[in-house]
């Protein structure tokens, strides 16, 4: 578990949006405040100042090689897709290709490069396509061997999110199909959650009321968003 080395510093100027308006982040400055960490199973000091710029550069390092290394998978996928279309108009159709590239360097181990490329037995429908007219159009016969109906039963998104009437719906399954029903053709859970706002109350309960809630929860980590602005 990190923990916080030297005292905390608060701004003492409020924090401000593009707009001018009161932003609800309350600004911290670090100055020398230090981290201890575990890196490769041993405790290190880590900078917060420098974690943050580190924390940022990190980010946009990882977008920029993101969006270089999609560029190069489509032209994989392109080669590969060229030579499976190829083999597979002979009946030789391979779902993987290996795909072999030149020899690197990282660090001080040597590497070969390469790659799998595999197809994905998955579509999804056009926007704007009406099924049924080309259906119509090319005939049932030759439709029907590359699509079929799947029916499949939902409930109404609206009434998922309305709590009342998710306790009314869920009473008329129990009294048409009854508990075992229930069972049989649906999957029926009750769980515990914390209370809404538990991120702010939990710091105003007893201490035996915070260790019961220590006990059986585990909070989430914060979220962490680069914000970072042109100066």
């Amino acid at each position: 578990m990190a923990k916080v080395v030297g005292s905390l510093k608060h701004a003492s100027a409020p924090l401000l949006t593009k707009s001018g308006a009161k932003s609800e982040a309350r600004p911290i400055d670090p100055q020398d405040t230090k981290v201890e960490v575990t890196v490769d199973g041993k405790p290190e000091e880590k900078s917060v100042l420098e974690a943050v710029r580190k924390y940022c550069q990190a980010l946009a390092a990882k977008k920029a090689a993101e969006e270089e290394a999609g560029v190069y998978a489509e032209v994989l996928r392109a080669f590969v897709g060229d030579v499976r279309t190829e083999n597979a108009a002979q009946g030789d159709y391979q779902k993987t290709y290996r795909v072999v590239g030149d020899q690197y360097t990282e660090g001080k181990v040597k590497m070969q490069a390469q790659t799998d490329v595999t197809g994905a037995d998955k579509f999804t429908r056009r926007k704007g396509v009406d099924l049924d007219a080309v259906r119509k159009r090319v005939g049932a016969a030759s439709f029907d061997t590359v699509a079929e109906q799947e029916e499949t039963i939902t409930f109404n998104e609206a009434i998922l999110k309305n709590r009342a009437e998710r306790k009314e719906l869920s009473k008329l399954l129990l009294e048409k199909f009854g508990v075992e029903g229930i069972k049989k053709y649906f999957v029926r859970e009750a769980v515990w959650v914390t209370k809404d706002g538990m991120d702010k109350t939990q710091h105003t309960l007893a201490p035996e009321v915070k260790a019961i809630l220590a006990e059986c929860f585990q909070q989430a980590a914060d979220s962490v968003k680069d914000v970072s602005q042109e100066i």
